[in-house]
């Protein structure tokens, strides 16, 4: 990772719509603003329909803004072009969706899944690759038998840890998590976010996780970010937002969960 950048994502006033029509434009995303830096884990939070995907379609460039910039290590996404982005994708930003079955093809090994993101990048033999993918197996928790089954014969949350193997395996800077756990086990959860924690530690990578649940931005986030009608309404470090939280929409979403949050 580059020590050029003071932030490794910076978003800057941006505004965006899935509108058709030019003449009443109905946001999805209004004037936000929002910075990462370097190995910090970034909790973003809000209900449903509050914009979260979009944002996350937003950094990796699968959509772009009405208006504003998004910077990922000093450049510009939306400035970027096709070849470039998939690029960037492949090597710099990588996500882990809610669905782990959905991100698998079904007629592929787990192996040769794992083996896919470096095969077309090109950079290493077949044989080195396939060392490289066994040891990613190993440190996402599963034994080397799994590296010949199928997408069908694993649970949800054996898949969701070999998706997180597929996403760091390339060693990106910034994992884009877009509520990788709300789909699993309460038990399984708890498995995949301390997984997520050592996987941290290890590799150094920046985190941008989306979900819904402040139990579980609160047990794995640095700072929270909330997202309300499409606009930052509170950022900060985590402790602190949550202690002493300081917008009205914030302190409902609190008091909703009804946890009580203490380290």
């Amino acid at each position: 990772m580059s020590e050029k950048f003071h932030n490794i994502l910076e978003i800057n006033n941006i505004y965006a719509s899935y509108s058709a029509s030019l003449h009443k434009l109905e946001y999805v995303l209004k004037d936000l603003s929002l910075t990462m830096k370097p190995g910090e884990c970034l909790g973003l939070v809000g209900k449903s329909g509050s914009g979260k995907t979009t944002l996350a379609n937003l950094i990796t460039g699968f959509i772009k803004p009405i208006s504003g910039k998004i910077l990922f290590r000093g450049q510009e996404v939306q400035d970027l072009s096709l070849r470039q982005r998939i690029r960037q994708f492949n090597c710099g930003i990588q996500m882990v969706f809610q669905d782990p079955y959905s991100s698998f093809n079904p007629k592929m090994t787990i192996g040769k899944q794992l083996m896919e993101p470096l095969l077309i990048r090109k950079s290493l033999s077949e044989s080195e690759i396939e060392t490289k993918a066994r040891h990613m197996l190993e440190q996402v928790g599963l034994s080397a038998d799994y590296f010949l089954r199928y997408p069908h014969q694993l649970s949800g949350g054996q898949l969701q840890r070999v998706a997180l193997g597929c996403a760091l395996i390339v060693e990106p800077c910034l994992l884009i998590a877009d509520e990788p756990v709300s789909s699993l086990d309460v038990s399984v959860q708890a498995q995949v976010l301390d997984l997520i924690i050592d996987l941290r530690k290890e590799f150094k990578f920046s985190c941008l996780f989306i979900s819904h649940d402040l139990a579980v931005i609160y047990h794995l986030c640095d700072t929270i970010a909330v997202l309300n009608q499409g606009s930052i309404v509170e950022q900060g470090n985590v402790e602190k937002v949550f202690r002493n939280p300081q917008n009205l929409y914030t302190k409902q979403l609190i008091s909703d969960a009804g946890y009580s949050f203490s380290k």
